[in-house]
């Protein structure tokens, strides 16, 4: 059992790699849209 678990833990966490790049892209490029729309409030 403990094979299987080492086993499901290192595909999670290769599989997890790519993931937590493009959500972290991602919620970066949210909050600099936000950040872009907030200052061009402001100016406005």
């Amino acid at each position: 059992m403990r094979n299987l678990e080492d086993f499901v833990v290192d595909e999670n966490e290769e599989a997890l790699a790519p993931a937590v790049v493009i959500s972290t892209v991602a919620l970066l490029a949210v909050f600099l849209v936000g950040a872009l729309v907030f200052a061009v409030g402001l100016v406005a």
